[in-house]
């Protein structure tokens, strides 16, 4: 690891990198550690020259997946009932949709009361797993350069424990998703795997050619497994992401729908009334299906779907018989059905009205005939 004093010294010189910042990398970086990191240089370093882009990334989710309780108490995150700030660790989250905390030994805080958990979107707590002793062994997904202790149950090394919290089951550079963590360690090894597989490595649950559900929702993190069920499979996650952006600002300009891939769709769309409303694609072709913290409303997650396919049969279940899954046809492929594309705002119709309207939407031949209208009655 570079001497502190000269990075920063470096960073000075390259474009002003302000102390505060290099303050929350000692305030992060366990230097009882440093061995295992000597080749990691720190986000900071790559500020000088990439400013753009780190400045986009740093007010992203990345950054915000686990934070030390120092930085965390500065955001406007509340704290569980009866706990303080010297209670806390670090606190996983915080970002948009949801943060849980760890305790003073670095294990999630799961009271028996519950409560643990504040979900952001709506202002309430509710249940993580509740009374139950839970390590916190998330990291690879959650942190830069995690490196987990399989033995962290039974051989008492705390050397193999961040900051030597016994709770937590393994050793990182920082906490939170830094530029290292996807372009490799230090400024000699910045090779970039802007494959779709490689971002697939932390946006997956279970295996990638299934969609894990719970509670009538696909559950969070699955966005490449909801990527191979749809028509983009062959697509990297970069043709339409910039990654260092916020998720909703990230979309590029020539990834729009209709610019580069659908025009001839959205030349037919814009003619129809939903346009005229402001109805975008992705409010119909990817609905909030998908749930991170507590769904917005009965067919409303948090988060929106990758599946794209809209399924118009009103008779359709999305999910398997037992809700563990999305149903995948013998291709591999899913599709989303209308309770989630079109009830979300067409509440009080019923699936079979709508499915008259959805079935070829996009279809320049769709006639009011099609939806059970006389033209000659109608205008």
């Amino acid at each position: 690891m570079k001497n502190f004093t000269e990075l920063f010294r470096q960073s000075r010189l390259a474009g002003g990198i302000v102390p505060i910042a290099l303050g929350i990398v000692l305030l992060a970086f366990p230097f009882t550690a440093a061995a295992q990191y000597e080749d990691y240089e720190g986000s900071e370093f790559c500020a000088g020259c990439h400013e753009e882009n780190w400045n986009d990334w740093r007010v992203s989710g990345h950054p915000y997946k686990l934070m030390k309780s120092e930085m965390a108490r500065n955001r406007p995150i509340p704290l569980p009932e009866g706990l303080s700030w010297d209670d806390v660790t670090y606190v996983i989250g915080g970002y948009k949709w949801k943060s849980r905390y760890l305790d003073s030994e670095g294990y999630v805080y799961t009271p028996e009361e519950g409560m643990n958990q504040y979900n952001m979107l709506i202002d309430t707590w509710s249940d993580y797993h509740a009374g139950e002793t839970k390590p916190y062994d998330c990291g690879a997904c959650h942190t830069t350069a995690w490196i987990a202790d399989e033995d962290a149950e039974t051989d008492g090394d705390l050397t193999d424990n961040q900051d030597g919290l016994p709770g937590i089951h393994g050793t990182f550079f920082v906490g939170g998703i830094h530029c290292e963590e996807c372009h490799g360690p230090g400024f000699d090894s910045m090779e970039i795997d802007d494959s779709a597989e490689f971002c697939g490595t932390c946006h997956i649950r279970g295996e990638a050619d299934t969609i894990p559900a719970s509670g009538g929702f696909i559950r969070h993190h699955e966005q490449y497994n909801e990527h191979l069920a749809g028509p983009h499979a062959s697509f990297d996650c970069v043709r339409c992401h910039d990654p260092h952006k916020k998720g909703e600002f990230s979309i590029k300009e020539d990834a729009e729908c209709g610019v580069s891939c659908h025009s001839s769709t959205m030349e037919s769309y814009s003619k129809t009334s939903m346009f005229d409303y402001g109805v975008e694609c992705k409010d119909c072709h990817m609905p909030y299906a998908t749930k991170s913290a507590k769904a917005l409303g009965p067919h409303q997650g948090d988060l929106q779907t990758h599946i794209f396919y809209i399924d118009t049969d009103p008779e359709a279940n999305m999910f398997t018989e037992d809700g563990g899954f999305v149903v995948l046809d013998d291709n591999g492929k899913a599709k989303v059905t209308m309770d989630f594309a079109c009830q979300r705002c067409h509440e009080t119709a019923s699936l079979d009205q709508l499915a008259l309207y959805a079935e070829d939407f996009h279809s320049e031949n769709k006639s009011l005939e099609d939806i059970g209208l006389d033209p000659g009655l109608t205008g």
